[in-house]
């Protein structure tokens, strides 16, 4: 069963496995009695068991639980569906095991063996100590359990997975010391691993058990599995190439296993080149493939360091041809000198043996080629750094590249290495384990960090290593020096051209690991950086994720940094980063310029050199653009701070507000934090009221109306002392806004009257249709419904006049929303509807949709079509989710609640308005009233719906403020 079920007494488990065991038997009393009880059985077992069975139906009733306990004819039966039970489930797993095995699917057959075996946790029937339990415990180990671990050892060996079986046995051999069938399986495996030489001494230890314990001479067919063995051992390592020892800790690469297991099936002679960047585990996956199946390659695996990325010259194939005839037993004095006789030697001798070929750390395709061509009799394993593309194409070479290692697997491989200090501290722990971003090189030198300062706390240990030049350098103690990061690291370096080194290290100045091909022009100062791009791809030190964007891991790129400090020279550094700051600036100003309808922009920069920045052809490319690049734009935002570029600093924070209701409020509020402080020291007054004012509209959208009237007056005041008409304006209407929000509707109607006077003086028709539809919001809220009607009508006038979509699509939502306080519910539908769908068209305005949404849910709420309007609040509520507006998400789960209600939902509504509840955080707002009055009357079946969204307390806020800087 799923749940874990308590059952408080021994005798209810007692009864609930043995009737588990027995599912769907009819079994009599005196049976269960035998199981229950020894000696001390009571008088009438009949009765003594009513009482735990009918414990047990109610738990089953109490518990929802698939099993019904029946009695008839002084007996009991468990009706229950086997496949629930693990006991059961263990046979039939077992069943299509060995169904598996007898179809020739031996990797299927060992992944059912050992998923039963994993059923088996712990004793049979626990919860029984009588006599016969435990003889039926015995009883079960014998005949299923050992057994089931003989199919698995033996289907294990069939494949080549020795390893798992000389790890498995030796803990059974001591759990069952006189079993001779996991005797001859551990003698079969040390046969297997050229360990033969073992086997005698471990039958002499055997037998001489079996003889004082049971006094019982050694079994006919463990004696002829020994004699097989000692008989084997001279010829088989004679001529057999030793295999490559396996990698400590190896962890995970299913799937790159079962691919291996595909592209070179038993008998196969084909060739996969394995490509990835240095530390990546290519070495270790061969060597552990190869190893775990050894008995697809009887006679052995010839392997060999080709040293293509070394401190040293790389191998030359004659050498390594010459070491390949030693290891197969060919003598010193026979080895040919030409390469093309040793190469014609090699083949004859691997045309009669089932031996595998790996050719590790190889250069490039032409330092591979005589060698594949002088083990072609057999399947080869190649690995690289470099894409081979050369043998890839004209040789018809698979290739297959590793990536890193999936987060569960490198948590496991460290925990591996670490042992019992990976719970010391769990969040530090992840943050090691974080830090090296799957790459398994990382992991085992993090490993040994943390293993060779067992004193030191495991916190502090990964603080130190969230430095990237000390995790880059960790690893070099001991006698080695050049076991770490960076050493790994620079020998691909090294391996470049000069362009490719030189792009490589430019891109460690990008503030993050993705970039596109544009942004790298930018630093590489030319407009021809894709071909050299792809050579960083192919040499495995960049990754391309989509036509023109590239990724560099985390560590790599960290290393890039360090090389563009140490090889750069400091001008061409600022340069670069300079030319990537102009191109991202001035890329990111057109799409806004794109996106918003205000005719004040952001002043440009002009850049110290020629960068081409992107433009778009529409909204929908532009904000793509945005989004796609937000977190580089933020980053170049944080970066040009630090490093003084404060022209650009408060420039970026104008651009990246478009992005509003798409970007963390927080987030926002620290860049335009940012941007303020850079204006400040560069004297843009303006700039300072640009940036408050952008701060007071985030306030605003988080309902934090208090901070936001801060922030507007001090932007006000910094846009009059730099004499800014059109900042003083946007700052007046905003103060109006903010008094509109808060019920002050006098006040607001003064404020937005003076900003609408400014604007119609300044001639921007788009503040004039912002601010009407302002003063429409005021006089709606104040039931002069003739007032407002006119207000919007204007507002969508001037919108139409300056083809902002947006602003006609808030203007139609306010005209529905009207529509409904005059109960013209086919008229509100048919604006609501075009808001929508509008909307849609402009993209940037999710919060618009939002409302727009909210005002049909209510026109549908109100005529009674209650799915339909449970459906559009629900979607409001996502969309408030998406743009992460907590007020606008408040007013829609009231909302949700009231249309829930209406259709017969009480429980489902109350939940809603419980969840608004808790985003409301002003004690004061007048919705939190509004929720307690609705969730005391919860328990009624429907609740009247609301006259408009709006009266809960000013609704959804649409198009809310302008927020251009400047």
């Amino acid at each position: 069963m799923q749940d874990e079920v308590h059952l408080r007494t021994v005798k209810m488990r007692g009864l609930l496995g043995f009737l588990s065991y027995k599912a769907n038997e009819l079994v009599h009393v005196d049976r269960i009695t035998e199981a229950l009880w020894d000696g001390d059985a009571p008088p009438d077992p009949g009765k003594a068991l009513q009482s735990p069975a009918s414990r047990l139906r109610r738990v089953f009733r109490e518990e929802n639980c698939p099993a019904e306990l029946t009695h008839e004819h002084r007996s009991y039966r468990l009706d229950i569906d086997q496949s629930i039970v693990d006991f059961h489930r263990f046979q039939a797993m077992m069943r299509e095991g060995h169904r598996a095995r007898g179809g020739g699917d031996l990797r299927v057959a060992a992944d059912l063996f050992a998923a039963a075996l994993e059923l088996w946790s712990g004793p049979l029937l626990a919860d029984l100590d009588t006599q016969w339990a435990r003889r039926q415990r015995e009883s079960l180990t014998n005949s299923r359990l050992i057994p089931a671990y003989c199919a698995l050892f033996d289907t294990s060996l069939l494949l080549g997975d020795l390893d798992s079986v000389l790890n498995g046995l030796p803990a059974l051999l001591s759990d069952h010391p006189h079993d001779e069938s996991l005797a001859i399986r551990w003698v079969r495996a040390l046969t297997d691993a050229n360990r033969a030489d073992e086997v005698p001494v471990f039958f002499r230890e055997f037998a001489s058990r079996l003889a004082d314990d049971l006094d019982a001479p050694p079994s006919a067919d463990l004696v002829q599995a020994v004699r097989d063995a000692t008989a084997r051992r001279p010829a088989r390592t004679a001529r057999k190439p030793a295999l490559p020892r396996d990698v400590p800790y190896f962890t995970g690469r299913d799937d790159l296993l079962d691919q291996l297991d595909t592209r070179l099936a038993a008998g196969d002679t084909g060739v996969v080149a394995l490509d990835g960047l240095p530390g990546i585990g290519k070495t270790a996956l061969v060597k552990h493939w190869a190893r775990s199946r050894r008995a697809q390659f009887p006679d052995g695996v010839l392997h060999d360091d080709l040293a293509g990325y070394s401190t040293g010259p790389p191998a030359e194939p004659h050498t390594v041809m010459g070491r390949f005839l030693a290891q197969l037993g060919v003598d010193p004095a026979g080895v040919p000198d030409s390469t093309d006789a040793r190469a014609t030697l090699l083949r004859r001798l691997l045309a009669t043996r089932a031996v595998l070929v790996c050719l590790d750390n190889v250069r490039d395709s032409s330092h591979v080629r005589p060698l594949l061509e002088a083990t072609s009799p057999c399947p080869a394993l190649i690995t690289s750094r470099q894409r081979l593309t050369g043998i890839t194409y004209r040789d018809g070479v698979q290739s297959l590249s590793v990536p890193a290692l999936a987060t569960s697997e490198a948590t496991e491989l460290l925990a591996k290495r670490i042992g019992s200090r990976a719970s010391e501290d769990p969040a530090a722990f992840a943050t090691l384990v974080d830090l090296c971003r799957g790459l398994p090189l990382a992991l085992r030198i993090v490993g040994e960090h943390v293993a060779m300062r067992p004193a030191a706390p495991i916190g502090e240990l990964a603080d130190e290593l969230r430095h990237t030049q000390r995790l880059l350098d960790a690893g070099a103690h001991g006698d080695d020096h050049t076991t770490t990061l960076r050493s790994t690291f620079s020998l691909s370096y090294r391996a470049l051209r000069d362009e490719e080194r030189r792009l490589f290290r430019l891109l460690g100045l990008h503030p993050g690991t993705r970039f596109s091909v544009r942004a790298a022009d930018a630093l590489a100062g030319t407009g021809d950086t894709e071909r050299v791009l792809d050579a960083l791809v192919g040499a495995h030190l960049v990754d391309q994720e989509g036509a023109g964007r590239y990724h560099a891991h985390d560590l790599l790129h960290a290393f890039a940094a360090d090389a563009a400090r140490e090889d750069e020279p400091a001008e061409q550094r600022a340069r670069a980063f300079r030319r990537l700051l102009d191109w991202y600036l001035r890329s990111a100003r057109q799409a806004g310029m794109r996106l918003s309808a205000d005719d004040q922009h952001v002043p440009e920069l002009v850049p110290e050199e020629p960068v081409e920045a992107l433009t778009f052809d529409n909204g929908g490319d532009a904000l793509r653009w945005l989004l796609t690049e937000r977190q580089n734009l933020v980053a170049s935002t944080y970066r040009a701070a630090e490093l003084g570029h404060h022209e650009h600093v408060w420039r970026f924070a104008g651009v990246l507000n478009v992005l509003n209701r798409h970007e963390d409020p927080q987030n926002l509020l620290e860049i335009n934090e940012l941007g303020r402080r850079s204006a400040e020291l560069t004297g843009h007054r303006d700039a300072v009221g640009g940036c408050l004012n952008n701060m007071g509209t985030i306030h605003a959208r988080r309902g934090e109306d208090a901070a936001a009237g801060r922030c507007f007056e001090l932007a006000h005041k910094a846009f009059t002392e730099a004499g800014d008409r059109r900042g003083v304006a946007v700052t007046t209407h905003n103060m109006g806004v903010v008094h509109l929000k808060l019920g002050h509707l006098t006040e607001a109607i003064t404020w937005l009257d003076e900003a609408l006077a400014m604007s119609l003086r300044d001639g921007s028709e788009w503040q004039v249709a912002n601010t009407h539809r302002r003063l429409g919001d005021a006089y709606r809220k104040l039931d002069r419904l003739p007032e407002a009607r006119s207000h919007y009508r204007r507002s969508l006038y001037f919108s139409q006049a300056h083809d902002d979509l947006a602003g006609q699509a808030a203007s139609m939502s306010r005209l529905a929303a009207l529509n409904l306080d005059e109960g013209l519910l086919d008229e509100a539908v048919q604006y609501g509807q075009a808001a929508v769908d509008m909307f849609d068209r402009v993209l940037v305005d999710r919060d618009g949709t939002a409302a727009a949404l909210c005002v049909l849910a209510t026109a549908h709420l109100r005529h009674g079509t209650h799915r339909t309007a449970i459906s559009m609040a629900r979607e409001a509520v996502r969309t408030y989710q998406e743009t992460k507006n907590a007020s606008g998400e408040a007013d829609a789960l009231i909302l949700l609640g009231r249309a829930l209600s209406a259709s017969g939902e009480p429980a489902a509504a109350a939940t809603m308005w419980s969840a608004a509840a808790e985003l409301i955080s002003a004690p004061a707002d007048p919705r939190a009233d509004v929720i307690r009055d609705l969730l005391a009357g919860a328990d009624e079946q429907s609740l009247p719906a609301p006259r408009t969204e709006g009266s809960l307390g000013g609704g959804p806020v649409v198009n809310e403020l302008p927020s251009d800087v400047g």
